[in-house]
């Protein structure tokens, strides 16, 4: 299918960047990159009847939250963000939690997880966990139904939200009710056919996800940890996956494997790529239909359950 026209312009925006230079600190890559994350993402902004900023205690120092809620005891998503570990915050996704809980009369908790190079794997693991815990534990306060707990997440957030589901099973826990897996990063060990023949398209280049794959692991090995990279886990026995991805994504074949290999060990996973879209498309919800029609989907799974 051909690329989304209304998705060129967007492009635009990013190819007027500086060329990616690969010894830049993460700090001054989020410096310029951050900023335009707010700017596409948040060019609609939804009022949601409650949010509220909180800082919770993980195993491993605080972990800022924000809450998004539109209806009380009602199904929660736990938000994990994009960004390659490295980059994006919970403002660079704000506006796309607020349409989540607004369409779906659902509470989102989007969370702040730690960022490599500062932190590496696996900090961002274990604050996903630490995160979606809490919330379990703390259904009363923020008046969320615990027995409806989905966990959710674009990219690396993607990761995050499936890694936390295959802990939590492997701890005999069973709070988590569902994974959304938007375009998720699954495999840091290796390469597809669309990694080929889309790494040098859209704005999720091959020189960048090197990058970001060196600033999150402590070494090579570390990609083939089943925590960093799920590809290599036990996939059964795991929550309803919904995975989305993308045709003109590097990452779209691993997220499409990954949900063939959960229904082969026995889990049950639906995937939905959308066409004429590339990786990140859910940012550009407000211009892009193909994201909007994702929310969409996310918060209609929320609110059917």
């Amino acid at each position: 299918m051909p690329v989304d026209p209304a998705l060129r312009e967007i492009i635009g925006i990013y190819r007027q960047l500086p060329k990616f230079d690969r010894t830049i600190s993460a700090q001054e890559y989020r410096e310029i990159i951050n900023p335009i994350f707010e700017q596409v993402s948040n060019a609609l902004t939804e009022e949601v009847a409650k949010v509220e900023d909180r800082i919770i205690k993980g195993k491993n120092g605080d972990i800022k939250i924000r809450i998004y809620q539109q209806k009380p005891k009602s199904p929660v998503l736990v938000f994990y963000h994009g960004g390659g570990f490295v980059i994006c915050n919970l403002d660079t996704h704000d506006s796309i939690c607020r349409r989540i809980a607004r369409l779906s009369n659902a509470t989102v908790v989007s969370v702040d997880y730690r960022l490599a190079p500062e932190h590496k794997f696996p900090a961002a693991v274990v604050d996903a966990y630490d995160a979606a815990k809490w919330v379990a534990d703390h259904g009363d306060e923020i008046e969320v139904d615990t027995g409806k707990i989905f966990v959710a997440g674009d990219s690396a957030g993607g990761n995050l939200a499936t890694v936390v589901s295959i802990i939590a099973r492997d701890n005999g826990e069973d709070f988590i009710k569902g994974q959304i897996l938007v375009y998720p990063v699954v495999n840091l060990a290796g390469i597809t056919r669309s990694w080929l023949e889309y790494s040098n398209f859209g704005i999720l280049f091959e020189e960048i996800m090197y990058w970001f794959t060196e600033q999150y692991l402590r070494g090579k090995e570390d990609a083939l940890n089943p925590h960093a990279s799920p590809i290599f886990a036990d996939l059964g026995n795991l929550p309803p996956a919904l995975i989305a991805t993308a045709e003109y994504d590097p990452l779209r074949d691993e997220g499409e494997l990954y949900g063939a290999l959960m229904r082969k060990q026995g889990s049950s996973a639906t995937v939905v790529r959308y066409n004429g879209t590339i990786h990140g498309f859910l940012n550009m919800y407000s211009f892009l239909d193909p994201g909007k029609e994702l929310i969409a989907q996310i918060a209609a799974k929320l609110a059917g359950f």
